[in-house]
């Protein structure tokens, strides 16, 4: 009899013991998983910023029925506004290495006026400003970003020259719209802010080709005016972009 009670006693104390262990570890709480941040995938987002810049003009001739050719410093206009417009584009993480490529396209007012030739008066305006980059980065500080980037860039700019008016006498003696072809290098700073948004804050340097150009008078439209012009520009801006992952990560 003895014995029957202590073995019923040990049975019952190994299963108290067992349930006790089984509380323990159904108690353990479950460590939080550690966020994995990756720049890998493709993003699309907009941007907002300050441009400001220089067209350069000189003048090579009159192209009329006898061409007369010449060189002439005509105007150097500054200019400056803002621009906003979208992007989009594509990285990839390699440890902490990033690889990507961007395309982005903004509408702008970017415009200057100045004196040429003494009387008349030169006008230039970028009406939109587009660019393909590449950019290679480094990750800092997990979730930050800093990169350089470089490519082809298009700028349209609107060019008129005025003539003050004086009574009768006066007004647009020439106007012209053109899309420049050149390049960009930028530098910049991205950090992310979720698993998907980033913000970031940019700086680019622009130069186009310097090319001649004929400008038609209004008065007289068969009289062409030839002029060589060279456009710079600066341009500084924040945005936000959302990312679609892949490939794992955050």
């Amino acid at each position: 009899m003895k014995k029957a009670l202590s073995a019923i006693a040990a049975l019952a104390l190994s299963s108290t013991m067992a349930s006790a262990a089984d509380m323990a570890v159904k108690a353990r709480p479950m460590a939080a998983p550690v966020p994995v941040w990756s720049w890998t995938g493709i993003y699309g987002g907009v941007h907002v910023g300050a441009g400001w810049g220089n067209t350069e003009s000189t003048l090579t001739g009159v192209a009329t029925p006898v061409a007369v050719p010449f060189t002439l410093p005509f105007s150097q206009t500054s200019t400056s506004g803002f621009l906003g417009g979208v992007q989009v584009g594509g990285n990839y993480q390699a440890g902490w290495a990033v690889f990507g490529v961007q395309g982005d396209i903004a509408g702008a007012d970017i415009k200057g006026t100045s004196p040429c030739l003494v009387v008349l008066s030169c006008r230039s305006k970028t009406d939109w400003l587009a660019s393909v980059t590449g950019r290679i980065g480094a990750v800092v500080l997990d979730r930050g970003l800093v990169y350089a980037k470089g490519g082809a860039a298009w700028q349209n700019t609107t060019h008129d020259v005025d003539l003050p008016t004086f009574g009768p006498i006066g007004g647009n003696l020439t106007s012209r719209e053109i899309t420049h072809f050149g390049w960009t290098v930028g530098l910049g700073t991205e950090w992310m802010i979720t698993n998907n948004w980033s913000a970031f804050v940019e700086y680019n340097y622009y130069e186009f080709d310097k090319k001649n150009y004929g400008f038609a008078l209004t008065p007289a439209p068969a009289v062409v005016i030839n002029a060589d012009l060279r456009n710079t520009l600066s341009t500084a801006k924040v945005g936000l972009n959302y990312k679609f992952g892949w490939g794992g990560g955050y």
